[in-house]
């Protein structure tokens, strides 16, 4: 990964060292030197970013830290930065290596990391709970099993914003895509980090555009490239990708790439759309591509659970076309809603669903 050189010049050393040892944690490559006074102008040549409390001489790689939100400012034009000292260190980490690409030409570089899980959620109709599951499989990963975890909603108008608090001037994936995509852009792919959103546990997400879901217009070569340029970064062990009822092409990509394919599902016996979606998979990925899926039973009542349960001997799978994974039982109270943002109880009922499915994905014993 990119090593990058910062000096931070402030008077206040407490904050300096607060500063310097958060940055580091939120990017491990970061190198931070601290200076309470003003150095030599030529002490600092040797940095990538220098970043100073002083308002004057800011320009180029001297980026100014202010004391309030409405004192920020951002000019690309002039290369003249100032940055809320106090925003939160991860969004503040994003948005300098953001300035170091664009000022740089830099780009992050591409380390292959085929050990990447992806992870889809599929449902053959709406209000299954999709994204509840996948959310909160992704947060049992990072919080309990230690993996860094990416959550994609292929939404039309995706809900990752209800469990992950957005950031003011935050760059969203419209710009991620752009710089993707077009071929002027893409030789100075910023790094990944910039475009960012988390929640409380470190599951990261991209910041969302406005209006309608982008990754649903992508094609399946550019699905692919878009994964793959996510697994090239190194930064993730798994890929959760929310689905849902769609089967345009990015989500049938995502199908196509996926290690393992969750079904959601309110039904413990497979209904007439199931049948249908998993008729046409196979017409279109082959049969192969049920070995890679298994059901999640959602919002069961005592008896599914007690069936699912009960010894294997005593089930008959005889008609159904996927084996039950996991059990989820219908558990409001692991729901609530803090301040705007979703919460999931993982000590609860429904935790101890997610834990199995968790398990089971990560002994390869899913279906």
């Amino acid at each position: 990964m990119e090593n990058i050189k910062l000096a931070i010049v402030t008077k206040d050393r407490d904050y300096g060292r607060a500063l310097s040892l958060a940055l580091v944690d939120a990017y491990k490559t970061f190198t931070i030197t601290l200076y309470q006074s003003d150095p030599l102008h030529n002490q600092l040549e040797s940095f990538d970013l220098v970043l100073m409390d002083s308002e004057e001489g800011i320009g180029g790689k001297f980026i100014g830290l202010a004391e309030k939100p409405s004192l920020a400012d951002r000019d690309y034009e002039k290369k003249a930065f100032s940055l809320y000292k106090y925003t939160n260190v991860r969004q503040l980490a994003g948005e300098l290596l953001f300035i170091y690409s664009f000022l740089t030409g830099r780009k992050a570089v591409p380390i292959k990391n085929h050990s990447v899980k992806v992870i889809a959620f599929g449902a053959a109709e709406g209000g299954a709970g999709c994204t509840s599951a996948a959310m909160a499989l992704a947060q049992e990963l990072k919080r309990f099993h230690g993996k860094r975890v990416l959550y994609l909603s292929l939404e039309e108008l995706e809900s990752t914003l209800e469990f992950m608090q957005p950031f003011p001037e935050g760059k969203s994936i419209s710009e991620y895509l752009y710089y993707l995509f077009n071929d002027d852009a893409g030789q100075r792919m910023p790094f990944i980090e910039s475009f960012l959103v988390f929640d409380d546990y470190g599951v990261d997400g991209f910041l969302p555009a406005p209006g309608r879901n982008l990754l649903k217009g992508l094609n399946g070569e550019e699905m692919q490239s878009f994964i793959g340029a996510i697994m090239d970064t190194g930064r993730y062990d798994f890929l959760i990708i929310d689905v849902g009822c769609d089967l345009g092409k990015s989500a049938l990509c995502t199908y196509e790439l996926a290690n393992h394919i969750c079904l959601v599902s309110l039904r413990p016996q497979s209904c007439y759309k199931e049948e249908r979606m998993l008729e046409y998979l196979t017409f279109l990925k082959g049969e192969l591509i049920i070995d890679r899926m298994a059901k999640i039973l959602n919002r069961a009542a005592p008896s599914s659970i007690e069936e699912a349960d009960a010894e294997p001997e005593n089930k008959s799978h005889d008609e159904e076309l996927l084996t039950t994974a996991a059990v989820l039982p219908f558990d409001p109270a692991s729901f609530t809603l803090r301040e705007g943002i979703r919460k999931i109880s993982l000590d609860s009922p429904y935790g101890s669903g997610i834990k199995k499915l968790t398990d089971a994905i990560l002994n390869n014993a899913l279906v």
